[in-house]
């Protein structure tokens, strides 16, 4: 293909998520009532303290949930476009990848919202009291909300990576050993950038990557024991 026809191409792909992201947005409109419902289960009413607030925050939770629901169309366009670019070797190992990377994803954001926010908000609101009570605007928490989940999905992704990294032989598993101390220290400062500024949240990040980062290890150990007793086999 020429430059022209991959521009060409690549608009048409563009086109497609957008229009795709903006069907799917126009469902999460429709969802908004049943969706603040939800959140008003777990926190109780919410309020709004700036005229614009409430509607910023239902066009976050529709262009959200749009790109939750569009995500499909919008990995498919981009695999479609950069498959004739792979070897037949690299689009094997897209495509063993891409289902575990998509399960990982989804794994953190199930682990985050069915755990991690719920222990959060019973520790953080646990410190009202009578003459101190919460009210939440509904803005702040979508923010909340977005800075707590989101990051699982993709801190969940660390056993992929390494595992990938172990694949190519850029790194040794001698070597992740002897960053464990890194990783742990590390693990705190990226909970403390990517989520909201408490200490619960923070802590609440930086086990699970502690845990995940150690999972890597004994995968990684496991398929380093059978690559090379396939090895000896071979030779023997």
């Amino acid at each position: 293909m020429t430059t022209v026809e991959h521009l060409t191409e690549l608009r048409y792909r563009i086109l497609v998520s957008l229009g795709a992201l903006l069907v799917c947005s126009v469902i999460g409109w429709l969802l908004i009532p049943r969706i603040v419902a939800v959140i008003v289960g777990m926190v109780g009413p919410l309020i709004f303290v700036t005229p614009a607030e409430a509607f910023v925050s239902y066009l976050k939770i529709a262009f959200t949930t749009g790109l939750f629901l569009s995500s499909p169309v919008i990995f498919w366009q981009a695999w479609q476009f950069v498959l004739p670019a792979l070897f037949p070797h690299e689009r094997a190992a897209v495509a063993r990848a891409a289902p575990a990377a998509i399960g990982l994803f989804c794994a953190g954001l199930a682990f985050s919202y069915f755990l991690i926010v719920p222990i959060v908000l019973r520790f953080l609101l646990g410190f009202g009291t009578e003459h101190l009570v919460p009210a939440l605007s509904i803005g702040r928490f979508l923010s909340f909300f977005l800075g707590v989940t989101l990051p699982f999905g993709f801190v969940f992704q660390i056993p992929l990576v390494i595992l990938l990294l172990l694949h190519l032989e850029l790194v040794t598993l001698e070597r992740l050993r002897a960053m464990r101390k890194f990783v742990m220290f590390g693990s705190f400062v990226v909970g403390a950038m990517l989520t909201p500024p408490d200490v619960a949240s923070q802590v609440l990040m930086a086990v699970p990557v502690i845990l995940l980062y150690e999972a890597a290890l004994i995968v990684g150990a496991r398929r380093e024991r059978a690559r090379l007793h396939r090895e000896a086999y071979s030779e023997g």
